[in-house]
C-alpha cells in the first residue's frame, strides 16, 4: 500500500529569515507480519506490553496534536516501513515548530492509521 507523508525538504536560515520547505513523498507501507517483528527490533520494551496493532489502538484514542502522541505514531509507522533508517532520523524528517504544517502532519498520520487498517479488516 502506498500513502503520501508531508517531509521537511529544506529547514535553514538564510540572510536572517528561516526558509522552510516540505515535499509530499509517497511512502510503501508493509503491513504484513514484518511489521510486528520490526516494531520488536526497534522498541522491545514496548513490543512486550503490546503489539503494534494494540499500539496503534491505543495512541490513536489519545489527543492528536500533543507531541507525544505524534511521536509515538511516528514510531508506529517507522515500523510499518521497510528502512535501514535509524528513528531518530526518520524523526528528524518531521517538524513541531511550524503549525500549519504540524497540523497537516497529525492529519495525515490519522488517515494513514485509517488507511492500514481499514486495508487489514477488509482482507479478513
Amino acid at each position: 500500500m502506498k500513502l503520501k507523508l508531508p517531509f521537511v525538504r529544506r529547514d535553514e536560515i538564510v540572510d536572517g529569515q528561516r526558509v522552510f520547505e516540505t515535499e509530499e513523498r509517497e511512502i510503501n507501507v508493509d503491513g504484513t507480519l514484518a511489521a510486528q517483528m520490526r516494531w520488536e527490533a526497534k522498541f522491545p520494551e514496548m513490543a512486550q506490553r503490546e503489539s503494534i496493532v494494540d499500539y496503534v489502538g491505543r495512541i490513536q484514542e489519545a489527543h492528536s496534536r500533543e507531541i507525544s502522541v505524534v511521536i509515538s505514531q511516528l514510531k508506529a509507522i517507522y515500523c510499518f516501513l521497510e528502512t535501514d533508517l535509524p528513528f531518530e532520523k526518520f524523526v528528524k524528517m518531521f517538524d513541531v515548530s511550524k503549525r500549519e504544517y504540524f497540523e497537516e502532519l497529525v492529519r495525515r498520520l490519522r488517515a494513514a492509521f485509517d488507511a492500514i487498517f481499514s486495508e487489514a479488516s477488509e482482507k479478513n
